[in-house]
């Protein structure tokens, strides 16, 4: 039992280690003359033939070339950047700590504050565009946040219980609904005709720290290289239908003595693991292969052309 605990509290503090990570980092400033290879990254998205990049020090960076010339943008923020989404190629979310969200209606010339009172500061962990008007935003102790005019004003959603305090740290959208997950094994869902969240039985207690879907099939990876995976339709069958007594669950465990950090689907229609210290799992017809990853800890891949670009914890890196 001592064991157990001891694992599920070093999940939680590897999984919170990004809430603190702008203190760990604040030695970085804004500068138009920042080294890409040295900058602390969150999260990496390719928005129409652009690409975008956040992370320490209220960093927002996009490029136009492929990752070979990037643009800082302008911000009032120095906090850590922890997830951003466009809706469109106009229109974006950028959230951090302390209850931060940004808004840009321009593609990043321009960025409108938005103010969102809650009880005491909360470090978002992602935010998710559902529609053009409606958005999601998770992060620790719980909190789950909506907005249905644009992102412009948000409420907090009512998930599982007062008491319910687990970090969340990612969203994945299927159209079967919405999932989150989050540390102590949490995974909610919330189907895609309802607001109303209900928490999934899973075989396994650890944290998770983010998933992926892959076709019909959704996998969830987190704490000493545990990842799960079921059909998305499952979900539907057992929350919207009532079908079955439970959702079944392949479990993996790959050699991994840290986390997993992201994932990625390959071009082939492979699935890349990528653990925390340098270690990438490929996963090709049920088997994992270890191999040496491009990056320290990757934690944000894109496909642009030819290119694979990797976003991490020091810098980015562009494989072709």
């Amino acid at each position: 039992m001592k064991r157990l605990l001891l694992i599920n509290e070093i999940g939680r503090l590897i999984g919170f280690f990004f809430v603190f990570a702008n203190v760990c980092f604040a030695d970085v400033v804004n500068n138009n003359k920042l080294d890409v290879n040295k900058i602390f990254f969150t999260e990496i998205e390719k928005v129409d033939d652009n690409i975008f990049a956040i992370g320490e020090a209220g960093i927002i960076l996009s490029s136009r070339d492929g990752g070979t010339q990037w643009t800082q943008h302008k911000i009032a923020y120095t906090g850590l950047f922890t997830s951003f989404n466009f809706v469109n190629s106009e229109t974006a979310l950028f959230v951090g700590h302390d209850s931060t969200i940004f808004r840009t209606a321009d593609g990043g010339k321009s960025f409108q504050k938005i103010l969102i009172e809650t009880e005491n500061p909360i470090s978002f962990m992602k935010v998710k565009w559902l529609s053009t008007n409606d958005a999601l935003i998770v992060g620790d102790f719980g909190s789950v946040f909506r907005s249905s005019d644009g992102a412009r004003s948000w409420k907090k959603d009512f998930v599982v219980n007062k008491d319910f305090d687990r970090h969340l740290y990612d969203i994945l959208i299927s159209e079967y609904g919405t999932f989150v997950v989050g540390e102590s094994g949490t995974v909610l869902f919330c189907p895609a005709s309802s607001n109303q969240w209900q928490q999934v039985d899973i075989p396994y207690s650890g944290s998770f720290f983010g998933g992926i879907i892959q076709k019909d099939s959704i996998y969830f990876f987190g704490m000493r290289g545990n990842i799960l995976s079921t059909s998305l339709v499952s979900f539907y069958e057992f929350y919207v239908k009532g079908k079955g007594k439970s959702i079944v669950f392949n479990q993996y465990i790959t050699p991994s003595k840290l986390g997993i950090m992201s994932a990625s689907v390959g071009k082939d229609g492979n699935l890349f693991f990528y653990e925390a210290g340098g270690v990438v799992h490929k996963f090709s017809d049920g088997i994992f292969i270890r191999g040496k990853a491009t990056l320290d800890t990757v934690v944000s891949t894109i496909e642009y052309g030819d290119s694979k670009i990797f976003a991490g914890l020091k810098g980015i890196k562009i494989l072709k």
